[in-house]
């Protein structure tokens, strides 16, 4: 494992690749890599990118690869993409958008699938950044499949969270408030060639306002977010949102903040990884032939319906403790 990892530090692309692929799997192998990247890594500031599918974050990350290598620096993305129902891997393959990037050495973008986690984010893709942050790539950039109701995991992942919306999703405000406000640091509105997005920027800013003004938020998270308006394609308004970008990534360094950022990424971890034991664990209960004796004694109405969700929870709780992932 020492090995590895030291091929990894001295720019072996080689053997990163085949590190990102290993902590895709289970076996004490992948386990005691997963566990050494814990302890090992949480100095570089991951950003993470979120939003509707189709919005343009991928081309909005081409665009800040090309301005971040201006500056010298390193970047490491990893980009999750829809899980294809087929082969259980990445579906559109944002390494595709990106090409032009694909030769530069200082560049290294991962595509992952979401494995069917609601919130976009797999355990692989945590490792895969903390990978990133072994290789010297700083900083680490992180693009999920989009964002719903309940899909903001992206806030217990990276440091900096960037919210992109644009105009033409329907009803963008709905967007706004279904949980966006309080993940982000900064809101972009892409498109903004657009005549609909004067009207987006407008909503975004008031909404904006009105939540700093009503809610304290996260401690650590900027009081008055920001609204930047931008066309991803021709690269207008993407020079401002670097410079806000690097500031924001320069208050992360704090030994303050790196600190609460590692405890809420190792929280968020391991709450993802209880959840997914506990998922399992009742999959597994509801297969049982004494799940199928319960359902019909409900069907009889010989016994409650709360009872039988009680009783198929107590299963699955006694279950799953001695099955967790170990991710």
């Amino acid at each position: 494992m020492k090995a590895l990892l030291d091929k990894i530090r001295r720019g072996d692309r080689r053997s990163l690749g085949r590190a990102m692929s290993l902590v895709d799997q289970t076996g004490d192998q992948a386990r005691a890599l997963q566990d050494h990247l814990r302890q090992s890594t949480g100095q570089v500031p991951w950003w993470g990118f979120t939003g509707p599918p189709g919005v343009g974050k991928s081309t909005l990350i081409d665009a800040l690869l090309t301005r971040l290598r201006e500056r010298q620096q390193r970047v490491g993305v990893v980009a999750i993409d829809p899980t294809s129902p087929t082969s259980d891997g990445a579906l559109l393959g944002d390494r595709v958008r990106m090409m032009r990037h694909a030769i530069d050495p200082d560049v290294f973008i991962r595509s992952l699938a979401t494995h069917h986690r609601e919130g976009g984010l797999s355990d692989a893709a945590i490792h895969c950044a903390r990978l990133l942050e072994v290789g010297n790539f700083d900083p680490v950039l992180i693009e999920t499949v989009g964002v719903g109701q309940n899909e903001v995991d992206i806030a217990s992942v990276a440091d900096i969270c960037v919210a992109m919306l644009g105009p033409g999703y329907g009803d963008d405000i709905q967007l706004i408030k279904a949980g966006l406000l309080q993940v982000a640091d900064i809101v972009v509105v892409n498109k903004c060639d657009l005549p609909e997005a004067t009207r987006l920027l407008k909503e975004v800013r008031e909404e904006l306002e009105f939540d700093s003004s009503t809610d304290g938020g996260d401690e650590v998270r900027p009081p008055e977010r920001r609204c930047v308006g931008i066309e991803a394609k021709t690269g207008r308004g993407v020079e401002e949102l670097v410079d806000q970008l690097l500031a924001l990534d320069a208050a992360a360094r704090t030994a303050e903040r790196r600190h609460h950022y590692a405890r809420r990424r190792f929280r968020g971890e391991v709450s993802r990884s209880v959840l997914q034991a506990f998922e399992q664990a009742l999959e597994r209960e509801l297969n049982e032939a004494r799940t199928d004796d319960l359902l019909a004694r409900l069907d009889r109405s010989e016994i409650s319906f709360d009872a039988v969700v009680a009783e198929l929870n107590a299963q699955a709780l006694a279950k799953a403790p001695g099955e967790a992932p170990g991710k």
